[in-house]
């Protein structure tokens, strides 16, 4: 069963979906149950007010924006060792046991319900052993990266909890859905941690900039606004604000490249952009299974990158599976405060 919420696909008879990577664009839209003329309609245009918003978001994040500093970079250091097939799991154990709260999130994990063995696990060596070296890198990851992803103890960013949750289901659920993927070689890339992390950071500049719009609301130095109308200010910026944050970080182009063309109308096909059009069709196809109409350019990017990748319409249905069973992962991985752990499907 679908997370609760996603939004159940209509139940009406539909005529089988074609299996050619080169089926017309009509079959592309019955595929991913959008309107034809979906596929090139123009995003609307902000309104006035969000306009003069989006424009204070960006003023107040050149002045405010984090430093280097803010970036976990172990989770970088251990998605790299994990490259190398001779890894000495002793070796990926000293990485993790640097920071506290990443040992004992990959402790807890490695004990949960869904990981647990016979035995408790009490040292990180046995967690990562228990879990797997890719497994665990990616959990680590995941989990030195949330703090990009959460509110401080600041009234001003407590109020928009749930924002940031919502954000981080969205690049956690696109980092482990696309990296699923590329173990699977469902399609070509360089490799599923190289895709993990730029699913992570595909999106970060909307956390960032929701930093900047929740310091501003709080001081009433901006009108309020809908929950809509939030989205449509923070999409409006988010790539600025995510290709300076990668620049300040001095993180890899590869990663750069995804966050500054994720959503450009038009992405060249090749296998070296395969993680940018990978993450950009998962990222598409979890916001309209999440957020249908949040973003009205993702049937286009999502039709361009699934022939960019060789896509038949029938194959980009059956990504549905890949992407609830993604979001149940994360969920079970890092439940809401409070919330009873989400069971892995079987």
């Amino acid at each position: 069963m679908s997370p609760a919420d996603r939004t159940a696909p209509p139940a009406a008879p539909a005529p089988p979906l074609s299996d050619r990577a080169d089926a017309p664009d009509a079959d592309f839209a019955a595929a991913l149950r959008v309107d034809p003329g979906a596929l090139g309609a123009p995003p609307p245009a902000p309104t006035p007010e969000e306009a003069r918003v989006a424009e204070a978001v960006l003023a107040h994040f050149a002045v405010a924006r984090p430093g280097p500093s803010s970036f976990p970079s172990i989770a970088t250091q251990i998605l790299e060792l994990v490259r190398y097939p001779d890894l000495d799991l002793a070796e990926l154990a000293r990485y993790i046991k640097v920071d506290g709260a990443l040992a004992g999130g990959v402790l807890s994990l490695a004990n949960s319900a869904v990981y647990r063995g016979v035995r408790t696990i009490d040292t990180v060596k046995d967690a990562v052993a228990r879990l797997g070296v890719s497994e665990v890198a990616r959990l680590a990851a995941a989990i030195s990266m949330r703090a990009l992803y959460s509110a401080d103890a600041s009234a001003e960013f407590k109020r928009f909890t749930a924002e940031w949750e919502r954000l981080f289901l969205h690049a956690a659920t696109t980092a482990r859905a696309a990296s699923e993927l590329a173990r699977r070689r469902v399609v070509a890339t360089p490799g599923a941690e190289q895709t993990f992390m730029a699913g992570l950071l595909h999106d970060v500049g909307l956390s960032i900039a929701l930093r900047s719009y929740a310091a501003l609301s709080v001081a009433g130095k901006i009108p309020a606004l809908e929950a809509a109308s939030v989205a449509k200010v923070l999409h409006r910026v988010h790539v600025q604000v995510g290709v300076e944050m990668h620049r300040v970080w001095r993180l890899p182009a590869s990663l750069a490249d995804v966050a500054a063309h994720h959503h450009d109308a038009a992405v060249a096909p090749g296998a070296e952009q395969g993680v940018l059009h990978l993450v950009r069709l998962v990222s598409a196809l979890d916001l309209a299974a999440r957020e249908p109409g949040a973003h009205p350019g993702g049937a286009a990017e999502a039709l361009q990158s699934s022939r960019a990748l060789g896509l038949s319409p029938a194959k980009l249905a059956a990504l549905s599976a890949d992407l609830e069973a993604a979001e149940a992962w994360v969920r079970t991985a890092f439940p809401p405060p409070g919330a009873a752990p989400a069971a892995l499907p079987r």
